[in-house]
């Protein structure tokens, strides 16, 4: 069928509509824009810092959805790692761990586990659990320094525990304790 004079027409004219439409945006959207350099030039905008600062007492944002434990006799909050980025991810990067707070890797199965200390802000100790809980092996006061090193465990482990340097010597945490994840 062959297109008749006022249907190209009517096609030409709309196609003129979205070219004018599209380029109406593009120069409010430059307009806006280049009215931005001009009021940062002028000093009337402050330019702030992107990295927020957690204090210690905030410390939930940093470690949300918690779960309430007890290592040996120690109650604590529970930050769990039970998927893989998480795990890879664990306290790297993290400004503090607060002395109630520990980081619960979940491997879900048996083994070595190895744990190093890659962007770390701050000395740890490391323990890990058998299937049942039960802590057998602890790496106390592990220091980010020892990086690229890693530790493991000499016995098979389903779970690590990682809190503050000082924390077992200061709990009386030793082997044989165990770990529990209290009902909420």
């Amino acid at each position: 069928m062959r297109m008749k004079i006022a249907e190209k027409i009517i096609l030409v004219a709309l196609l003129l509509v979205l070219i004018a439409g599209g380029a109406w945006i593009y120069f409010a959207v430059q307009h806006e824009h280049n009215k931005k350099l001009d009021a940062v030039a002028r000093g009337e905008f402050e330019i702030r810092e992107t990295e927020t600062v957690v204090e210690e007492s905030d410390w939930r944002l940093i470690y949300p959805g918690t779960v309430k434990a007890r290592i040996g006799s120690t109650t604590v909050d529970a930050s769990v790692a039970d998927s893989i980025p998480e795990r890879i991810q664990g306290l790297s990067d993290t400004p503090f761990l607060p002395d109630n707070v520990v980081k619960l890797f979940v491997f879900g199965a048996a083994g070595t586990h190895s744990i190093w200390m890659k962007d770390m802000n701050y000395s740890l100790d490391i323990i890990w659990l058998d299937e049942d809980g039960v802590i057998v092996h602890i790496e106390p006061n592990v220091s980010p320094d020892t990086y690229p090193d890693s530790f493991a465990s000499p016995v098979p482990a389903w779970y690590v525990v990682e809190a503050n340097a000082g924390f077992v010597e200061k709990n009386g945490i030793k082997l044989g304790d165990d770990f529990v994840v209290q009902s909420q």
